[in-house]
């Protein structure tokens, strides 16, 4: 009985037959760690069934990189809020506001004219423009 052959192609010829990109293929198989058979001799070949993956992106070791990072993403969050490292934003802004209405007392209860005291709450109305998510 014959031993079967594994069924081998270029990046070239495959993607000619499939009518893909050969050099979004090529990366594709560099990305997924993909190393060529030796083929016939003719230059390097890839299995079938990597083509095929890589083709049609079925790189599992990716995949599963993809949720590993993932889900370490979600425990370093979880631990980060129980250690106190994170809190809501809901209640930054409540406190945000309850620091406003302070200062809008203090300055209403100043010895200041009308005017002057217009021209501070003005001031401090121009702040609630301001982008504070990208400040440090």
């Amino acid at each position: 009985m014959k031993k079967s052959q594994k069924i081998t192609f270029s990046v070239s010829r495959f993607s000619a037959v499939v009518a893909c990109d050969r050099h979004e293929l090529a990366r594709k198989l560099a990305l997924s760690g993909v190393k060529p058979d030796g083929g016939d001799g003719r230059g390097m070949e890839y299995g079938l069934r990597d083509l095929i993956n890589a083709h049609m992106g079925g790189d599992i070791r990716r995949e599963q990189l993809r949720k590993t990072t993932e889900e370490a993403d979600r425990l370093a969050l979880a631990n980060a809020r129980s250690r106190g490292e994170l809190v809501e934003i809901a209640s930054v802004k409540k406190l945000g506001e309850k620091v406003m209405i302070a200062v809008r007392n203090r300055i209403l209860n100043m010895p200041l004219t009308d005017e002057e005291k217009d021209r501070c709450l003005i001031e401090l109305l121009d702040l609630g423009k301001l982008d504070w998510s990208r400040e440090a």
